[in-house]
């Protein structure tokens, strides 16, 4: 429903003058994932809409999430915004004005299959950061199966026990069009956008940046020290800048919240799950690590890029050193060929 704007009149100059309706309060906002990232952004966006809803796979969550407005899995001792109600089960997209997809991105095919009931969306809004399971991109894949007027990726340095918080937080979003219909959604909140038309970009350096905070973690655990872990963040970001041109991407993203910003926070803390599961792998000994139910997107991202993408792992030997020592390979001896290759030119 377009109101666009009325007349109203002016008893000063008795004239009428266009006023424009304010079209948020009738946006109806979804997010598909009661996660932490999930819940986090939902609480964001309320502080703007009356209208937001959170979507859960189990219906025992959002009947606890409408009761308490707590989300007792993720943030027990937070209420949230009361704007936000929670769900389950089937979706019906034409409902919605603005959709986040923030389930793993492995599980978007099934989870399109098993509850969307309408192929056509406003505008969705992909925050996963990982592959298909056969190595498509979400994008890819969203494009395929429904029919999009406007995608975007949103993606940056967002730990959401901060975003919760209300602490100050920027995120890039990318888009062919019509950022600023997402950007009004942020206005006024903790949350500041950079838009760029980068969609692929900005989407593989999400799933790059968390394959190597593996790395980072591989690291740390195995104290090689401070000048091992910056030389290796250096090195990371010259294979990630190699991967874009080889993809023929847009190699300034890099230097994006996207890129460099999101890099840096998930490789350096405990709080990123991908860090801490490169940090566990070495010091539990590989398997238990494995034994768990969180979703690792890098750890996925990896074996889905070995398995399926067509990249010379050869030309990423940091890449292939994780990879190595994911599969079982001795992380020290691994590490002693990556240090130990032909001296070369920056």
């Amino acid at each position: 429903m377009n109101f666009g704007s009325f007349d109203k009149l002016d008893k000063k100059s008795l004239t009428f003058i266009k006023i424009p309706m304010i079209k948020a309060y009738m946006k109806k906002i979804l997010i598909i994932g009661a996660g932490s990232w999930g819940t986090a952004l939902a609480n964001t966006l309320a502080q703007n809409n009356k209208n937001v809803f959170l979507w859960t796979r189990s219906q025992n969550i959002a009947e606890h999430i409408n009761k308490t407005n707590i989300n007792k899995n993720y943030f027990k001792n937070i209420t949230l915004n009361k704007n936000i109600k929670s769900f389950s089960g089937k979706i019906d997209p034409k409902f919605y004005s603005d959709i986040f997809y923030v389930l793993p991105a492995k599980a978007f095919e099934n989870f399109a299959l098993d509850y969307l009931i309408n192929g056509k969306i406003q505008n969705f809004i992909i925050c996963s950061k990982g592959l298909g399971e056969k190595g498509e991109l979400i994008s890819k894949l969203a494009k395929e199966k429904f029919k999009i007027k406007n995608l975007f990726i949103l993606s940056g340095p967002s730990f959401a026990d901060e975003v919760i918080l209300n602490m100050p937080t920027a995120l890039s979003l990318a888009g062919k069009k019509n950022h600023e219909m997402i950007g009004k959604l942020f206005q006024n909140t903790n949350i500041r956008l950079y838009y760029s038309k980068n969609i692929k970009t900005l989407e593989y350096l999400g799933i790059l940046k968390n394959i190597y905070a593996i790395g980072a973690g591989i690291i740390d655990a195995l104290n090689l020290g401070e000048n091992a872990k910056a030389s290796y963040l250096t090195r990371c970001l010259f294979e990630i800048k190699s991967t874009l041109h080889f993809k023929k991407l847009n190699q300034d993203q890099l230097f994006s919240l996207g890129g460099i910003g999101d890099i840096f926070l998930t490789s350096n803390s405990k709080r990123s799950r991908n860090y801490s599961f490169g940090y566990q792998f070495i010091k539990n000994n590989s398997q238990k690590s494995l034994n768990q139910k969180i979703t690792i997107e890098g750890f996925n991202s990896i074996f889905v890029i070995n398995k399926n993408e067509n990249m010379n792992l050869n030309q990423l030997p940091i890449l292939k050193t994780i990879l190595n020592i994911l599969k079982g390979k001795n992380p020290k001896i691994e590490i002693e060929k990556l240090l130990k290759r032909k001296f070369k030119f920056e």
